[in-house]
């Protein structure tokens, strides 16, 4: 069974990491979202979970649009422009374009297409958490977890993905098939 677990507040620390332990142990995947890697660092999850931080997935989120006009369409302008053996000019006009233009403009664009940011967290985590996973449960680990989880309800519920407060009712018992 592959778990995702919201942990954005890690109060419940110990508890996230002993479910997915078990997850692991039962040969699923378990995905943690967090909050702040600095609350997890005297709590480890166990190897084999994967750490995502909600601030870091935002952060990279941009709509289609702005990644094509602002760094697709200019680097393969460069690379048709400056082939073979002009690799290394074509390679500092990227960094200089990247980051004399690009970052600047980006900026200024995010304050538009971030003006929402419900909306920009619900498409992040459906491109960079959901998408490519099949998630079979999704667990809230803890109350501040709630508030995300009601903001993304429509994306987790897109998956088919139960939301619950603990795995204990979800694992299969041993020897009993579930129907």
């Amino acid at each position: 069974m592959n778990v995702l677990f919201l942990a954005l507040g890690a109060s419940r620390k110990g508890a996230v990491s002993a479910e997915a332990e078990r997850v692991i142990a039962g040969g699923g995947t378990a995905t943690v979202l967090i909050g702040k890697p600095s609350a997890w660092r005297k709590h480890p999850l166990p190897e084999g979970a994967e750490v995502v931080e909600l601030a870091e997935v935002e952060r990279g989120y941009r709509p289609g649009w702005v990644r094509f006009w602002l760094y697709r369409a200019p680097r393969l302008v460069l690379r048709i422009c400056l082939p073979g053996p002009l690799r290394r000019w074509r390679d500092r006009l990227d960094n200089a374009y990247r980051r004399r233009v690009a970052k600047p403009l980006n900026r200024r664009l995010a304050r538009r297409y971030r003006r929402d940011p419900v909306q920009v967290r619900r498409r992040a985590v459906e491109r960079d958490v959901i998408s490519g996973r099949s998630v079979g449960l999704v667990v809230v680990g803890d109350a501040q977890s709630l508030v995300t989880a009601s903001e993304l309800a429509d994306v987790l519920t897109g998956t088919g993905a139960p939301l619950a407060y603990t795995i204990d009712h979800h694992l299969p018992t041993a020897g009993h098939a579930r129907g």
